[in-house]
């Protein structure tokens, strides 16, 4: 074997998965990490809430606790809390040092982070190569490089879709699209103290569009233009809007001094953790993006960290547990009024933001609220689509969990062997 753990692909789930196996003290095994480009790179931000303990939340340049929405007519402002969702993680003690806050990481300071904790560990090795094939063998799982194959008994892999997944079914194929800019003004429109998270008050282009604004001074923020909707839309249209939106707070001149673009999937595939008896699917294509928001930071964190435990704990990785099945079921109502009505998009936002506290509706989009808390919130919305959109779901889910259990069970070897016969120890 070349290692005992390969980690295809360095962006942010395979960091996410270094960073937990090179924090993990005295477990001795031999970890190889394989990408194009194994560098820090300044190309995108990731932004999250929670309290100060949330993981990476010590390399958050900014932070903020005060959240806007906005839409044609009203906006509203909340004050982030503690506000205790199911797990009692964000907790309410009243201590500001414990309340859930809005936080900004650049991928360039994720990145250094990581590699720097990793380069000081004697049993990592990095392989700057492009990725080829990924292979699930009766042994080991193959990962074919342009400089050769790598082979262990456990791959991590975060660069695309296993063989099945990328057959399963999609009734709901949305993309979320977007286009950023870091701008430096001439005069001061940014709030510095507040995000704002949606501003509906834009054309929707048969879609659901809003601007999203990230302020780091009255002079400087991200400013950016997203849309959920079956096509993408060009780099070049969001980029006019973003002018457009720039030039409309009365900005003055501006410089760009940063740009971002990107298109991630919204679609109702069910998306395993599991490739096969030796390869794991870590993010986007482990299932971690939230289908609904396109959030997904969190999650790849809750992930790794769960596979990695149990693969140094019994040799054998475990699955992050699903959320309890409503939120899912939430996520393909919600996917399919968007995809069959996108006019809808927009008024049920707002109608969402109106009756329910943004704090609550984050404890909602974290998976973390009560049966209670969501039946209250679901039952302000408007009736007719949810109830349309629900019964269609409701059939098109016992359609496809038939097929599946239509599937040949998987054997009992399936699992990888153990790595080592010691226990190991967990930090």
């Amino acid at each position: 074997m070349d290692a005992d753990l390969v980690i295809a692909g360095a962006g942010c789930a395979g960091l996410s998965a270094l960073w937990e196996v090179v924090h993990r003290a005295g477990h001795g095994r031999r970890i190889v990490v394989v990408d194009r480009d194994i560098e820090p790179r300044d190309d995108r931000t990731w932004s999250f809430w929670g309290p100060p303990t949330t993981p990476f939340a010590h390399l958050a340049d900014r932070t903020w606790e005060q959240v806007h929405v906005r839409f044609p007519g009203w906006d509203s402002v909340d004050t982030l809390g503690g506000h205790r969702g199911r797990s009692g993680r964000s907790g309410r003690s009243g201590r500001s040092g414990d309340r859930r806050r809005y936080m900004r990481v650049r991928s360039h300071d994720y990145g250094a982070a990581v590699l720097d904790a990793a380069r000081r560990s004697p049993n990592v090795e990095f392989v700057s190569a492009d990725i080829r094939e990924i292979r699930d063998g009766p042994d080991h799982g193959v990962v074919v490089t342009s400089a050769g194959e790598l082979r262990a008994p456990v791959v991590f892999q975060s660069v695309r879709l296993s063989p099945d997944d990328a057959a399963a079914p999609v009734r709901h194929p949305l993309r979320q699209h977007f286009s950023g800019w870091e701008v430096h003004t001439e005069r001061p429109v940014f709030d510095t103290d507040v995000v704002t998270l949606m501003d509906f008050d834009t054309d929707q282009h048969d879609g659901t569009a809003f601007f999203y604004v990230l302020p780091e001074s009255p002079h400087r923020a991200l400013v950016e233009h997203t849309m959920f909707s079956l096509e993408p839309r060009d780099r070049a249209f969001h980029d006019d809007r973003v002018g457009a939106r720039v030039e409309s707070m009365g900005a003055g001149s501006f410089t760009i001094e940063r740009t971002e673009y990107g298109s991630i999937p919204m679609e109702d595939r069910l998306v395993q953790q599991r490739w096969g008896r030796h390869v794991w699917n870590l993010g986007t294509v482990g299932g971690m993006t939230k289908p609904t928001t396109g959030y997904t930071f969190q999650r790849i964190h809750a992930q790794t960290r769960h596979l990695v435990e149990s693969w140094l704990t019994t040799d054998v990785p475990a699955p992050l547990p699903s959320a309890p099945a409503r939120y899912r079921f939430a996520d393909r109502t919600l996917l399919h009024i968007l995809h069959e009505r996108p006019e809808l998009g927009r008024p049920i936002f707002e109608k969402l933001f109106a009756t329910t506290s943004i704090d609550r509706v984050l404890t909602f989009l974290d998976e973390d609220s009560s049966a209670l808390d969501d039946a209250r919130m679901i039952a302000r919305l408007p009736w007719r689509p949810f109830v349309a959109a629900a019964v269609a779901e409701l059939g098109s889910g016992l359609s496809v969990g038939n097929r599946r259990r239509r599937r040949p069970a998987a054997p009992a070897e399936a699992a990888p062997p153990a790595v080592h016969a010691e226990p190991h120890l967990v930090a």
